[in-house]
C-alpha cells in the first residue's frame, strides 16, 4: 500500500528538482550541462547520506524528489548515443567525477554531522 505522505513529498520533491534542471538545461543547451548537474547531484546526495538522520519524509523529499528530479541519467544516457563520436570522454568525463563527487559529498557530510553533534546546545 502506498503512503499518501510519502508519495506526495517524493512528487513535490522532484517537481521542485526537474524544474531547476529544466531550467538549467534551458539557460545552458549542452551535454555537459546535464554533466555537471549529475555530478552536483551526486555531490549533494552524498552529503545528504551522511547527514539526514532517521526523518523518513526528509530523505524522501529531499533525496529521491529533489536530487532525483534534478539528476538525469536517463537524459545523459541518451546524450551519449546520439554523439558516439565523444560518448566515451562524455561517460568518463561524467561518470568517474560523479562518483568522486558522491564520496567527497558524504566526507563532507560525515564532518558536518560530526561537529554538529560536538557543539554545545
Amino acid at each position: 500500500m502506498v503512503e499518501v505522505r510519502a508519495l506526495a513529498v517524493v512528487v513535490a520533491g522532484g517537481a521542485l528538482g526537474a524544474s531547476v534542471r529544466y531550467l538549467l538545461s534551458e539557460q545552458f543547451p549542452n551535454i555537459w550541462t546535464v554533466a555537471v548537474i549529475n555530478i552536483v547531484g551526486s555531490l549533494l546526495l552524498g552529503v545528504l547520506v551522511a547527514t539526514l538522520g532517521p526523518d523518513r519524509l526528509s530523505r524522501l523529499f529531499l533525496g529521491v524528489g529533489v536530487l532525483g528530479g534534478f539528476t538525469t541519467y536517463s537524459t545523459f544516457a541518451v546524450d551519449a548515443m546520439q554523439n558516439p563520436a565523444s560518448a566515451v570522454l562524455y561517460v568518463t568525463a561524467t561518470l568517474l567525477p560523479a562518483l568522486v563527487a558522491a564520496r567527497i559529498g558524504m566526507a563532507v557530510g560525515e564532518y558536518l554531522h560530526g561537529r554538529r553533534r560536538r557543539e554545545p546546545a
